[in-house]
């Protein structure tokens, strides 16, 4: 299709929109209702309600795109191959993926509803989506080992450089060994976490 088969009239504009997407569709019937008029029968709702939440929320990624994570020029965004995406974390790229429609999971758990609010996830019947997912629970601080890598280089880097003088050179020879196998991972570690 090229830019002469696109219609030009406003009503032929709306009609070809409403025959390619069901949720315009839905919402142009929506919006013709009269809002002075009767009331609109449950069966339509519960149609209209079903069409956009199949329509909505079953998208699949239309493309990938990456950047490098210190680029925020504009234009910056490229499209990623499936090594790109596969790889970006490790490679310092940010991947996203774009939608011709937004994306939810599948409905894996129905919500409980009790006075019009989720008993398990706590969501007011309006605003719930189509799953249940309860917040994940607070996770208690003192259950955090409080360590940091940095504080065993210093005692490896004397075992590696002093050593105990009533070992045999073997030994010593050995525990540096060990000693300095152990900085280098620490420090490797150490890198790798302070990445961006």
């Amino acid at each position: 299709m090229n830019a002469t088969d696109f219609p030009t009239a406003p009503d032929a504009v709306i009609n070809a929109t409403q025959a390619s997407s069901q949720v315009a569709a839905v919402v142009a019937a929506m919006r013709r209702i009269d809002p002075a008029g009767g009331p609109v029968a449950a069966d339509q709702l519960r149609a209209w309600a079903d069409t956009l939440i199949a329509e909505l929320y079953s998208a699949h990624v239309a493309r990938w795109e990456y950047r490098h994570a210190d680029d925020f020029a504009p234009g910056c965004w490229a499209e990623a191959n499936a090594e790109q995406v596969y790889y970006g974390p490790q490679r310092g790229l940010v991947i996203r993926a774009l939608f011709e429609k937004p994306r939810a999971p599948q409905p894996e758990k129905e919500h409980v509803f009790q006075n019009r609010t989720c008993t398990v996830c706590g969501d007011p019947e309006d605003w719930a989506g189509p799953d249940c997912m309860p917040p994940a629970p607070p996770v208690d601080s003192r259950s955090r080992l409080p360590f940091d890598p940095r504080w065993m280089l210093q005692p490896l880097q004397w075992l590696r450089d002093a050593g105990p003088f009533a070992l045999n050179r073997f030994d010593r020879e050995h525990r540096s060994k060990q000693a300095a196998f152990l900085l280098e991972k620490l420090e490797a570690h150490i890198t790798e976490c302070e990445k961006p």
